[in-house]
């Protein structure tokens, strides 16, 4: 069975190739810009400030996450993207079937083919833009699971380097770190905190320190830029918020309020679980902790629609876990799970039209991100693997 999932997602991922080719879409705009940087980076050019091949593509991340590009970089554009689009295809079939694994081991139900199914079909939106744009937040949320199934298995040194490169990628995935120091990984709190300097510095052996320390301001000028306005910000909690019960207005005060209560509701959540077991790594780390607060990124920060992704792991746990009869809170999830759907998997313009789409995205999607992760937390007695 699992021969066949791999065989059908990947001859649909080389169909969906084949269309964008023939209709001219393949460009992938956001593989241009870490092709164009890596580029830029090996003939000392700009990084920052300048678009890379279409108008908003401007290059965004530290200057060590041009590295893993440059070998691609090597290669004509053409190759180079085909090659990326398949390593995104291979990711996909394998990221599917290792989820899906781990959630029916850790719920103690078998393994079936349905659940990769049922979440690939929900996931079916984000995933179609990541192969269309060509980005990298799958390759990110595969690491910050590998990273958690190394802390997990007391492989502090694997788990703090592996997350160390997430944060060289997406600072936003900072906020698991007070986590990490809670449950007493101090081992890997520091491993990534070293694995973060050498990133930072390891440019300067080929470009010097000064343009290395030039190229890291103008890292934190862009990331800046790109966040603005929070409570602006369509799908994230303060922007629905204000957009909903406060008609626009609200200032700066709404962001600190929220991430005080977000803050507050989270530290009761895992007070409440080491009460229960204690706080030892190896016993009492929650699937459900981790993964809440990395589904919740892009409820709390300015993100791009394909981060909605990061959502996926809990999704998971939602869908196996209401496919069982004796789940109290089955109906309940399931109906979650349902209102979630829409906006979720369903904001395409080919099949809601381009008005629709845009309500869907703008707020829409914040929304259902937040019935998924009630539909894993609903009832949270035995969703808590670990």
């Amino acid at each position: 069975m699992k021969k066949g999932f791999a065989i059908a997602v990947t001859l649909l991922c080389l169909g969906y190739l084949a269309l964008e080719w023939y209709n001219g879409r393949a460009q992938m705009a956001d593989f241009r810009v870490y092709y164009d940087a890596a580029n830029a980076l090996l003939s000392g050019k700009t990084l920052y400030g300048k678009a890379f091949g279409v108008s908003s593509g401007f290059y965004k991340y530290s200057p060590f996450a041009c590295i893993p590009f440059i070998p691609l970089a090597l290669l004509p554009y053409a190759i180079a993207s085909v090659l990326y689009y398949l390593l995104i295809t291979a990711t996909i079939v394998f990221f599917s079937l290792r989820l899906a694994d781990y959630v029916c081991q850790k719920l103690g139900t078998a393994s079936s083919i349905v659940l990769p199914i049922m979440g690939g079909l929900f996931m079916i939106d984000h995933l179609e833009r990541e192969l269309h744009l060509g980005n990298i937040n799958l390759f990110l949320l595969v690491l910050l699971f590998e990273a958690y199934r190394a802390l997990q298995s007391k492989q502090s040194a694997k788990g703090g380097i592996v997350y160390g490169l997430v944060l060289l990628f997406k600072p936003h995935f900072l906020l698991l770190l007070p986590y990490l120091l809670w449950k007493r990984q101090f081992k890997a709190t520091w491993i990534t905190l070293a694995c973060v300097t050498i990133g930072i510095l390891l440019p300067s052996i080929g470009l010097g320190w000064s343009k290395n320390m030039q190229l890291i301001h103008q890292w934190a000028t862009a990331m800046g830029d790109h966040n603005g306005a929070l409570q602006l910000s369509p799908n994230t909690v303060y922007g629905l918020i204000n957009r909903i019960f406060l008609n626009s207005k609200a200032g700066t005060w709404l962001i600190l309020m929220i991430l005080g209560l977000v803050s507050l509701a989270f530290g009761a959540f895992i007070l409440r679980n080491d009460a229960r077991s204690g706080q030892r790594w190896s016993d009492e780390i929650r699937f459900t902790e981790f993964f809440l607060l990395v589904g919740m990124v892009p409820n709390l920060v300015h993100t791009d629609t394909e981060h909605f992704m990061w959502v996926w792991p809990l999704l998971m746990l939602a869908i196996q876990t209401a496919r069982s009869n004796q789940d109290q809170w089955r109906k309940t999830r399931i109906a979650l799970l349902t209102l979630a759907f829409i906006p979720f998997a369903v904001n395409s313009p080919d099949l809601v039209g381009t008005r629709a789409r845009l309500v869907l995205d703008e707020g829409g999607l914040g929304i259902a991100n937040l019935l998924i992760l009630a539909a894993a937390l609903i009832g949270n007695k035995h969703n808590t693997p670990g």
